[in-house]
């Protein structure tokens, strides 16, 4: 345990301890980052805020929590060539993520409460030692109410894929030739023959959906970005 909790410390010392105070100059913008150039040198000081979402600012805190298991898995002689494109591929992860709340909220999709005490709740159990808990939260810089925070915005995110998914068109030919390439899979146990298409349609449907959730969830992110006001100071 020593040598975990050191590795998780040393992002927030490096970070910290460069960060601009609050009421510092304001960073410039920079376009979306270019994947060839993630690794570049970090801006010094590292901004507080290191993005805009559509106004919204983005605080360098709130991308730890991202990059800190990607800095966990790099040996501490690597970790300060390798930290300039970590913080920014967390960022771009935040970015995106941030946008489908943003979205989330237009819709008026939102987690349930009792889900994220659930969830919580969980999380609790699996730690029943205060030590235990504490070093879990401290993990990942977070205490019980940014935890919840977190659960939250997960769950909110998870509701929109959810509601995007479902709403996806499946053109009737596609379907179709799903269910006409092997049509006793549609059929309930038992069954003697396979039930017609449209019987089964809304399950043919539901199953093509479920696989290309993955590329649903990356059409709509490149959706958002394509109208969305980002602007990125790492």
């Amino acid at each position: 345990m020593p040598r975990l909790r050191t590795t998780i410390a040393l992002p927030l010392v490096l970070l910290t301890g460069c960060s601009r105070p609050a009421g510092g100059p304001a960073p410039s913008a920079s376009p979306t980052p270019d994947p060839a150039n993630l690794e570049r040198p970090l801006p010094s000081p590292v901004p507080d805020v290191v993005a805009r979402v559509n106004g919204v600012a983005v605080s360098i805190t709130q991308i730890l929590p991202m990059a800190r298991a990607a800095l966990d898995l790099v040996s501490l002689p690597e970790r300060d060539k390798r930290m300039p494109g970590i913080l920014r591929r967390a960022l771009h992860e935040y970015v995106d993520r941030e946008l489908l709340v943003q979205e989330a909220l237009a819709r008026g999709v939102g987690a349930e409460t009792r889900e994220v005490e659930w969830a919580y709740d969980q999380m609790r159990r699996e730690h029943p030692d205060e030590a235990a808990w504490a070093e879990f939260l401290a993990g990942r810089a977070m205490d019980p109410q940014s935890l919840r925070s977190e659960l939250r915005t997960q769950q909110t995110v998870t509701a929109l894929l959810a509601q995007e998914v479902g709403s996806w068109p499946v053109p009737e030919a596609e379907a179709r030739a799903a269910y006409e390439a092997n049509p006793p899979s549609f059929a309930p146990p038992g069954s003697a023959a396979p039930p017609p298409f449209e019987a089964v349609r809304g399950e043919v449907e539901a199953a093509l959906r479920g696989q290309r959730q993955v590329e649903i969830r990356k059409a709509l992110i490149a959706r958002l970005r394509a109208k969305a006001r980002i602007e990125l100071y790492l």
